[in-house]
Order: structure tokens, then sequence, then C-alpha cells
């Protein structure tokens, strides 16, 4: 579903640059810290990476520590219905406004043009733009060249995948943020029997936390593959 959004505030210690995992990712991470206080000279920014690497994460966790200095900040999915008008109805030009998505766009009609003005009255303010994609900025064929370059202007950065031993220390990191503790037995069988992607990992995490805690159950192996099983 697309979503026009301001993330909650219950949700908030959920989504930050400080648990986004990966070595390899320590740059854009600061590139990331930079653009949100306003220090990076660029106010336009395009990230990219394979489905299921945090793009969403890192949006997110944008919009949150820009809401923590006390600016708007609006986030928006191309992903489903309801683009168009999403788009079309950003009017502050001194807000931090995430496009998830881009790979998503239609390439015909009044996408491109709507995004296009949303860039220009941003920079026409303080705003900024932040965009994110499954692929490279050039692989995505935006037929309007003023929108690519002045999206391209910014430079692209890369979400580098995490390697095994980094995505058990993300579980962790992720099940103590959610009040609970998985041991080494059980993040094995779950990095052997189920998705690789750290998307589908965390909603599995999540799944498991409340049915952990509706029936008063430790997480453990057979726990976790009666869950996968259903």
């Amino acid at each position: 579903m697309n979503r026009q959004i301001v993330i909650p505030m219950h949700e908030m210690g959920i989504f930050s640059l400080d648990n986004f995992a990966g070595l390899a990712n320590q740059v854009l991470i600061a590139e990331l810290r930079r653009f949100v206080s306003g220090a990076r000279q660029s106010r336009v920014m395009y990230v990219w990476g394979q489905s299921g690497a945090g793009k969403t994460h890192l949006l997110h966790a944008c919009s949150v520590a820009n809401q923590h200095l006390g600016r708007t900040s609006i986030y928006c999915s191309l992903e489903g219905t309801g683009s168009e008008d999403n788009i079309a109805g950003i009017s502050d030009p001194d807000s931090l406004v995430c496009i998830d998505d881009l790979d998503s766009i239609e390439l015909g009609g009044d996408m491109q043009e709507l995004l296009f003005h949303a860039c220009q009255l941003l920079q026409a303010g303080k705003g900024r733009l932040l965009v994110s994609g499954n692929c490279r900025l050039t692989e995505i064929g935006l037929a309007l060249e003023d929108l690519e370059s002045r999206l391209y202007s910014g430079g692209m950065f890369q979400i580098h995948p995490l390697s095994d031993e980094e995505k058990k220390d993300a579980l962790r990191s992720r099940a103590i943020q959610k009040g609970f503790v998985i041991d080494e037995p059980v993040i094995n069988h779950i990095l052997i029997n189920y998705s690789r992607q750290v998307g589908d990992l965390f909603d599995l995490l999540d799944r498991l936390g409340s049915e952990s805690l509706r029936h008063r159950r430790k997480i453990t192996v057979p726990f976790v593959r009666k869950l996968i099983s259903r």
C-alpha cells in the first residue's frame, strides 16, 4: 500500500541509523547523518540496494532523526496505488521528504513531472530529498532527463548486503530492542531454513516475539520450526 506518513512515536526506537548493521555500510551511514543534519552540501541523495537490503529502514531512520531535530519529515512509497496524490500533496518546502521504491515509478504519465516539481519545491526552500530504489538510478529508465539529472546530482550510494555474522548480530540486536533474547541455535536454524533477506528475517523475528508472548513460550528451535511451517 502506498503511504505518506510521519513516523509514530512508538516506532521511533526501532528506526535508527545507530542500529543499521554492516561494516561496509558505515560510509553510507556517515553520509546520511551529514545529510539529515544539513552538513552535506547537496540536499538530494539517492540510495539503492537489493530487495530486503534495508532501504525502508534507512528512510524511516532519517525521518526519525529529522523529527528529533524538530523538523517535518514525510515518507512516501511509490509502490502500489495513490502515488500521484501523495507526491502532489508535498507542500512544505522545508521538510525532509523520503521517497521509497523509485523503481516502481510509472515511466509514463504525470508521476515523473510531479516528482520533479517536488524537487524544485524543496530546493526553493530549505528542504531535502532522500530517494531509494532497488537498482542504480541510471537503470530505472526515467524518461524525464531533468528529474534524473536532479536526483543524480547528489550522488548514488549502495547499501551493501550483510554477511551471515552481521545478520546474526542484527537479529540479536533487533530481539533485544523488542524485549526478548534469541540464542545461537535458534538464529542458525532461522538462517538455514528461512529467507536470508534482512527484511524478511526481521518480520519473522517480530512474529516470534509476538507469538512467544501470546503463548508464554520460550523461543526454541521447535517453536520456530512450527511457526515457519504455518
